[in-house]
Formats: C-alpha cells, structure tokens, sequence
C-alpha cells in the first residue's frame, strides 16, 4: 500500500494522468474504485434505462448519467453513483469538460458484495449533505432497497414495494420487482 503525501482536491483528480483506474475523493484521499459486477451493472444500466424511459415519457427535462460520472460534493470529495438524475436546470450549468458540479438531485447506489451497511448511510448522507434531494440505496443481494430523504426519512422498501420520485421525479413509481428482473428475464 502506498502512502498518499497530501490532500488532493476534485480538481486534481481530474487533472491525475489516466493510469487506466477509476478514483473517488474522501477527504482529500483518492480511493480506487473496483469495477462493478455483472449483475450489478446490469441493474444499474435497466434503472438507468426505466428513469430515461419515464423522463421522455412525462417531457421532463434533465438527464441520467451512468457510473462514469463523478460528482464533485464538495473540494475533497467526489462520488460516483451508478446511476444519477441531474435535473434540467443542474444539466444545463454542467461543464462538459469537467466533473458534474454538486450532487445530483437523485442518486443511486447498487450495492456490490463488499459495501457494509454502515458505507452505504454515509455515502446517502454524503449526497443529501451535498443537495441530493433523493438518494435509492439498491441491494441486488437481499433484494431490497432504501430511500433517503433531505428531511432524514428513511424508507425501506421490499416484496411487492415501490420506488418513488417523490418530489424530484413525480409521479414515478417503480415496483422493486421490476428493478430485480431487467429486460423482463424470467
């Protein structure tokens, strides 16, 4: 393990020479990023797909990014959801050049088999903290999920539950069972 000898700000990281890794920022610590599992990232690209799906449908603006988009939450951090809603006001203020500027107004997280509980409250915490008015904390393994809202409601959802917008997308409701069955598989 090597020791870093100082503090690194968003701009640096995005100023690092590609060494062919992806790097997260917590407090001024560049934390390497392993790549997701399969499964994983299939059930971030079919959420990404069902939320591109209900924006065109209802004519909202704004955008989905994928898990290649690292948002600067503040000087010495970043993260990277698997998948983010940007609404259009925060997509039309993005440099397309640079990192996506502030948390996005929706954050997803799809746990992979080595996050703890405890990581994934912080990183919900840390988005909320940042602006994030929603943030879906997806687990694949348990079949699961939890919504976290700016006024520190926590909701678990599972079974036969549902996924809601609330005030960032509303109207959108989206059965947990179609989250765990991209594409319809059976």
């Amino acid at each position: 393990m090597s020791v870093q000898e100082r503090l690194y700000t968003a701009d640096d990281l995005l100023h690092l020479p590609d060494d062919g890794k992806i790097y997260e920022l917590h407090n001024g610590v560049l934390i390497e990023i392993l790549g997701a599992t399969y499964g994983k990232s299939m059930i971030a690209a079919w959420i990404g797909y069902l939320l591109t799906a209900f924006i065109l449908e209802h004519k909202l603006g704004g955008t989905i990014v994928g898990a290649d988009g690292t948002c600067v939450l503040s000087k010495y951090n970043t993260r990277i959801p698997d998948v983010a809603y940007l609404t259009e006001q925060a997509d039309k203020s993005q440099d397309e050049n640079q990192f996506i500027s502030g948390a996005p107004a929706l954050a997803i997280e799809v746990v992979s088999p080595s996050n703890t509980l405890r990581e994934m409250q912080e990183r919900a915490g840390e988005y909320l903290d940042a602006g994030a008015r929603l943030v879906w904390i997806i687990n694949p393994e348990k079949k699961t999920a939890d919504m976290y809202r700016t006024d520190g409601q926590r909701i678990a959802v599972s079974g036969d539950g549902v996924l809601e917008g609330f005030d960032v997308l509303p109207e959108l409701k989206l059965p947990l069972a179609t989250v765990f069955n991209p594409y319809g598989r059976t």
